[in-house]
């Protein structure tokens, strides 16, 4: 046979095989392809899934820790009295001061019940000198400058400061751009993984129908004919098995938005999906994504394989 393109290349198949195709569903190779490729897109939107969840708890975290602050009033020798005294001054140029929303003491069991994790409950705490803690709400629409305010509680009263929480919004950011390109990098992994795995069964389903392709030629089939067959079988299975992967990771954190145990995950399922307009149409536009790319993937990494196969097969023989 001929090494090189034969004639005839755009030529339709027998009329035998007229809207029929060489790969039966029930191809065993096939069938492994569509079961590994759904549970790589399943993979791919549950990491996806995940991954806006996780940006979203991230950022109402950051919200609230930047509209919040705290000032902390160290005991010092000062007797108790004394103590109240500075922390009615600060809580009063605090109420003072524009750009704050509201502001709240909390009392020596809330100071001992946020040391406790660390300190445990022995009666260690009862002889350390607790400071005193002020809890601060800013306007998020016009916050107070904290920088200036701190200046300002460190001038006026002696002991005191104000924290505005910045090394922690700080490492959360960074820990939030980590996740994400950690999600790029799995999702890249999968693509490249999905194509390999294509390329494997197109080679797989034409050397299990080497005799049935080579009939085809002698009958007067040429290489683009059995290639469409091919194409055809592996882009709609390609696209079946992605639409199913994804359809199985939309239930599943449908079924987390209403059961899962932990209040957190349930909002945070919830409004990926229905809640949050703007975050569920990105979960649902990043999906359709991933079914895309995966029957793309699979008619590409389809066409490639069957052309070379077929040109190395009939070139041996």
């Amino acid at each position: 046979m001929n090494a090189g393109k034969p004639s005839g290349w755009g030529r339709a198949g027998p009329p035998v095989f007229a809207g029929r195709n060489i790969l039966p569903r029930a191809h065993a190779p096939l069938r492994t392809f569509m079961v590994a490729m759904t549970v790589m897109c399943f993979l791919a939107a549950m990491a996806a899934g995940g991954m806006f969840m996780t940006w979203q708890a991230i950022d109402n975290w950051k919200a609230g820790v930047v509209s919040e602050a705290t000032a902390q009033i160290l005991p010092l020798d000062d007797s108790p009295e004394e103590v109240r005294k500075r922390v009615d001054e600060v809580v009063r140029l605090l109420r003072g001061t524009e750009g704050i929303r509201s502001v709240r003491v909390l009392s020596m069991d809330e100071n001992r019940d946020l040391l406790k994790p660390w300190l445990g409950r022995a009666g260690l705490l009862d002889d350390l000198p607790i400071p005193r803690l002020v809890a601060i709400t800013l306007d998020r629409k016009k916050p107070a400058n904290i920088e200036a305010l701190d200046g300002l509680i460190r001038v006026k009263v002696r002991g005191a400061r104000v924290d505005a929480h910045g090394h922690w919004v700080l490492q959360l950011s960074d820990m939030a751009r980590t996740a994400g390109w950690l999600g790029v990098a799995i999702l890249a992994g999968i693509a490249i993984a999905a194509a390999i795995l294509v390329a494997w069964a197109a080679r797989a389903a034409l050397e299990s129908n080497r005799e049935t392709i080579e009939v085809l030629h002698l009958v007067g089939a040429r290489d683009r004919f059995i290639a469409r067959q091919v194409e055809k079988r592996f882009l709609r299975a390609g696209f079946v098995s992605a639409l199913a992967g994804v359809v199985v990771a939309f239930l599943i954190f449908a079924l987390l938005a209403f059961i899962a145990p932990s209040e957190g995950i349930r909002e945070g399922a919830w409004n990926m999906l229905f809640g949050d307009r703007q975050l569920a149409l990105r979960t649902y536009a990043t999906w359709a994504i991933v079914v895309i790319v995966a029957t793309m993937i699979s008619l590409a990494s389809a066409r490639t394989a069957v052309i070379r196969i077929l040109q190395n097969m009939f070139r041996q023989g």
